[in-house]
């Protein structure tokens, strides 16, 4: 065992110890709370998403002259505690921004009954309660909490038959392009968690696997704090599945289809009786849209120039399946036991046939000819987690202790057949050039981690944690030659390549949070040990990296009069590469374009700051959301053009980039049965660093703007349209121009909203094209893509027995009830 090992072990065993040691000693307050009065404890949470409402602000009066006697804010998990109060009889006000008062009636302090738990307290959205009339209570799509944007998915209708990416296409602070990928604000690396758990899957691929309809609420976490793992630049996208705790069968069923050959569907469903309860969730998709794509692509070799123009006609396919039990065992009301597993593939496919002209200038012979090339990713994976939660009370103090182990195994295969032609695109006898590529690439992930919370007086909390996390990486690249002599493939040793890849990453952190009469803060500080390794068989030696990094975070937030809060926040990220980007051997893409790795990668890091102010009105609420963020060693894709007149593409750290922006988002009630929500980004963005040799500077303005109309049409029926614009913008080597696009949905209910059925049109005029522009010394390429449209799905979902919410009665601001039937 050698020294890092050894540190990672410690660290772990540390962090068991010292909770031991903690939980040993008695809380201030735990033995003696009767000795100095009564007290009052409960929990806030959203009605419509079950989420903990941080901040919430509690009031506390003494009847019968109605005397305030104090006053608290709600902690991270939604709860509050009052101490030392005398007999009596009291009352209390719940608010928070956006959310209706609630009024808490009966509370009473006696002899024999000192300690006063109550039940769970839920607030209503502020702008979607309607006095006295029977209509399914909506609570708005994008929600603010302090450290993190909520957005509730069962109110796009848009969303209801797609995967992830498509939830996330109207989100502030994210961005999504034709194809699929998303960035959050201009970053594509970015961190997803499932139900705050690592994904076996990265990005993009886990949120194209994901479907909608099974998910409650995504979160997104622009600033997150040293809790969470400093991976991705972007931040955090927090994916939450719907789930049932209560007892009996519940369930969820939804299915899915749309043009030209796309369907999907997926069932969950939960059974619990005492302490255990079971999860079983099986989900698949068949996704396929077609891409046309117009190319031109310039090269210049001392004095004559090279063209190439392409048209390209294709399409993108991605399949899969996935299968997720589990099992909760309650021991108690303080402990219990989750294990979890889930099994499944996984695959993209991109399947193209283009008419390729090659000539030069000054003139030579004209070329054509017609090109087939067909790319296949397909993948196994699993992943099993075991996750332990002890609570020593109810008021926070806690230990977790998680266990996760993944395996994924992906085969990768590039086919590509030239047929040459005359220029009216006819065949020619010649043999067709071939030549195929294959990948095999396998990938382990444990981790070990232990969280511990002890809550430290009134309102503050210490938290602390380590982690372990070690993966491995093993690729095997193969290029192969076709013999058209043999009719064989012939395996290219000179083009073929393997690469090991090993990081190993020892984490611990601290935080602590407080309350100070309505000012909240928090601040931590996180630690991580990277060892690294990356061995290329092509290689004379290997690639290793062995550093200490450190990744502090601070919170403010203050509770002004009049529904105003002001928050600010400060987070330090870091972005790795990963295997692939840092082997050199070259990988052929066509017989023009190679794709190489650069062994001398170093990690991006990034610092982010955000100042953001929140105001409720009496049927609206307004947010507004600035940002600075600056860059460090920024990994960017870069083109190289090769004396050999071929496109290398590669990776390269620029010194640094920055973007300075403002968010705002308005969400309006404009009548009983319209709402309205418009979402805007401006931002400024530089990037300054040496591409190929060249000092470069990238400086553009930036903006988008998004919008949606939700129209009430009766209580079974709304009509929803969303429309995006996003500005041009400009790269290090090129730039982008902006398109718009629009979408409508119409969605109806039956048999008492326990069926539901959601018709979708998505870029109804075809107006959503990608077109930038790539330049570099002696080559310039132009690109334009766009999409198979408009795409027309039809979403039905059915819930199982009681996962939908019976009727319950909240109260408004005058005491009157209304009923709530969402779910």
């Amino acid at each position: 065992m050698n020294w890092k090992s050894f540190l990672g072990i410690t660290l772990v065993a540390f962090g068991i110890l010292f909770s031991q040691a903690i939980s040993a000693q008695p809380l201030a307050g735990e033995n003696n709370e009767a000795a100095i009065g009564g007290n009052i404890s409960g929990r806030v949470l959203s009605k419509i998403q079950k989420v903990p409402m941080e901040y919430a602000s509690i009031a506390l009066y003494s009847l019968p002259d109605s005397t305030m006697v104090t006053g608290s804010i709600t902690d991270k998990n939604g709860s509050f505690k009052f101490t030392g109060l005398k007999n009596g009889n009291y009352y209390m006000l719940v608010t928070f921004m956006g959310f209706k008062l609630q009024k808490i009636k009966n509370i009473k302090i006696e002899p024999g009954k000192a300690h006063v738990k109550l039940p769970d307290i839920y607030l209503e959205s502020n702008a979607n309660t309607l006095k006295g009339v029977d209509i399914t209570a909506q609570q708005g799509m994008v929600s603010y909490q302090m450290d993190k944007k909520v957005i509730n998915v069962t109110q796009d209708m848009m969303a209801s038959a797609g995967s992830a990416v498509d939830v996330l296409q109207n989100v502030p602070s994210v961005s999504v392009d034709l194809e699929g990928n998303v960035s959050i604000r201009g970053s594509s690396n970015f961190t997803v968690l499932i139900d705050g758990r690592p994904s076996i899957l990265d990005g993009n691929d886990a949120l194209q696997q994901i479907p909608a309809s099974s998910i409650q609420r995504v979160e997104i976490i622009t600033n997150p704090s040293a809790k969470y793992n400093p991976e991705g630049v972007g931040g955090i996208i927090n994916i939450i599945l719907k789930k049932e705790k209560r007892n009996g069968l519940n369930g969820v069923v939804s299915g899915s289809v749309a043009n030209p050959n796309t369907y999907q569907g997926n069932v969950l469903l939960s059974y619990r009786k005492g302490k255990i309860a079971y999860s079983l969730a099986v989900d698949g998709q068949n996704r396929d849209f077609g891409m046309n794509v117009n190319s031109e692509y310039n090269t210049l070799n001392t004095d004559t120039t090279n063209y190439r123009i392409s048209t390209i006609d294709g399409h993108r396919i991605r399949k899969g399946y996935g299968v997720k039990g589990g099992i909760d065992y309650y021991f108690n009301d303080k402990s219990s036991l989750s294990l979890q597993g889930r099994i499944g593939n996984y695959g993209f496919a991109s399947d193209n046939i283009s008419r390729q002209h090659i000539f030069t200038l000054p003139a030579t012979v004209e070329t054509y000819y017609n090109s087939e090339s067909n790319s296949n990713r397909w993948g196994r994976y699993y992943s099993l987690q075991a996750d332990f939660l002890h609570k020593f009370n109810d008021l926070g103090h806690q230990i977790e202790a998680l266990v996760y182990y993944s395996s994924r195994s992906s085969k990768d295969t590039e086919n590509q057949t030239d047929y040459y032609t005359n220029s009216d695109w006819v065949q020619l006898g010649a043999m067709p050039n071939r030549i195929q590529s294959t990948t095999l690439d396998t990938t382990t992930d444990l981790r070990l981690q232990v969280d511990y919370a002890l809550p430290v007086g009134e309102k503050g909390k210490f938290e602390a944690g380590v982690q372990t996390r070690i993966r491995t990486d093993a690729g095997n690249y193969d290029f192969q030659d076709y013999d058209t002599i043999t009719g064989q493939w012939i395996n290219n040793p000179l083009r073929s390549s393997m690469i090991t890849f090993n990081r190993n990453v020892y984490a611990g952190y601290v935080s602590y949070k407080n309350i100070l009469g309505k000012l909240g803060y928090e601040v931590g500080l996180r630690g991580e040990y990277t060892d690294r390794s990356v061995n290329d068989s092509t290689a004379t030696s290997m690639f290793t990296i062995n550093r200490m990094d450190w990744f502090p975070s601070a919170y403010l937030s203050y509770q002004f009069k009049y529904n105003y809060q002001v928050y600010a926040s400060y987070s330090r990220r870091i972005q790795r590469p990963h295997g692939w980007d840092l082997n050199p051997f070259p990988r052929v893409i066509d017989q023009y374009n190679v794709r190489v790795g650069n062994p001398e990668l170093e990690p991006e890091y990034i610092d982010s700051y955000e100042l953001g102010v929140q105001k409720v009105f009496s049927k609206a609420f307004v947010s507004l959301e600035s940002y600075y963020r600056h860059g460090k060693n920024n990994i960017t894709r870069v083109l190289k053009l090769g004396p050999d007149g071929i496109l290398y593409h590669t990776n390269a750290n620029l010194n640094t980039d920055y973007s300075v922006g403002m968010e705002m988002m308005v969400n309006s009630k404009a009548t009983k049965w319209l709402n309205l929500n418009l979402t805007g980004n401006l931002y400024y963005y530089q990037q300054d660093g040496n591409v190929t040799g060249e000092n470069v500077t990238a400086k553009s303005t930036n903006w988008s703007l998004r919008g949606t109309i939700s129209a009430n049409m009766n209580k079974n029926f709304r009509i929803q349209w969303q429309g995006m614009y996003r500005s041009p913008t400009a790269t290090v080597q090129g730039s982008r121009k902006g398109f718009f696009f629009n979408s409508l949905a119409l969605r109806h209910d039956f048999l008492d909203r326990k069926l539901n059925v959601t018709l979708s049109a998505r870029d109804i005029f075809g107006t959503a094209k990608f077109d930038f522009i790539s330049t570099g010394t002696g080559f310039y390429t132009h690109t334009v893509m766009q999409r198979q449209w408009p795409i027309i799905s039809l979403n039905v979902n059915y819930i199982i027995n009681n996962y939908k919410q019976k009727r319950q009665k909240v109260q408004d601001d005058n005491g009157q009830g209304s009923d709530d039937m969402g779910y």
